[in-house]
């Protein structure tokens, strides 16, 4: 399995991970009409979402591989009070008990690792997150450029490594089709699954594809 490397945060446009994804918005609205009340933001990166989440008066759970990317988001949420409980480590073993979570919300973090790993990271996800509860996670898709055109190294038929200037150098990135995504969530109910490519972002030419895929966890 392919070593797990936090983002280069020092590479970043850190302003414009700042602001929530639009799709937090509605997921925040469904979860409290479901009652769900703990949530677990897996791979927070700087706390976009988890700061997003707790406003909204979820308990919030916060993890991430990069230690450093947390300090601010500890600072932030001790200065407004809001319930937000910060650990750092790697997704592949997460240190918390069976049916923790109400909902996990994972955007754009368990594709950076390879086959084995998403694997291990799904299983993780299933085992904290209470049967019942709900998942919003994404994928990196193989219509990607980055996977079928970039020349990046080959870790798997499914992985490779990114090589550029960027936060994300030297991190592995594992990329699904629909085929292996029935295969990886045997055990959950996909309630929404979504295949978009990104054009624009944030102002400029994007151009990658991406699975966003909304699920229900039984055990």
């Amino acid at each position: 399995m392919a070593e797990h490397k936090a983002w280069n945060w020092d590479k970043a446009d850190a302003g414009s991970w700042k602001e929530p994804a639009q799709i937090a918005h509605y997921l925040a609205a469904r979860w409290k009409r479901k009652g769900y009340s703990r949530l677990f933001d897996l791979g927070c990166g700087l706390g976009r979402h988890s700061l997003f989440f707790a406003q909204q008066g979820f308990t919030v759970d916060a993890f991430d591989l990069s230690a450093s990317a947390l300090e601010p988001l500890r600072a932030e949420s001790a200065d407004k009070q809001l319930n937000i409980s910060v650990r750092s480590g790697d997704m592949i073993s997460l240190p918390y008990k069976d049916d923790s979570f109400d909902c996990l919300f994972a955007y754009h973090v368990i594709s950076h690792t390879d086959t084995a790993g998403i694997k291990k990271i799904l299983g993780e996800i299933k085992r904290t997150v209470k049967s019942g509860g709900e998942l919003y996670v994404t994928l990196c898709s193989k219509n990607a450029w980055s996977y079928k055109e970039a020349g990046f190294p080959v870790l798997d038929e499914n992985t490779v490594i990114k090589v550029e200037d960027g936060p994300e150098n030297g991190i592995p990135h594992f990329f699904a089709d629909a085929e292996s995504i029935s295969a990886l969530f045997e055990g959950i109910k996909i309630i929404d699954l979504q295949h978009t490519q990104d054009m624009i972002v944030n102002g400029k030419e994007y151009g990658s594809w991406h699975y966003f895929i909304l699920g229900e966890n039984r055990k």
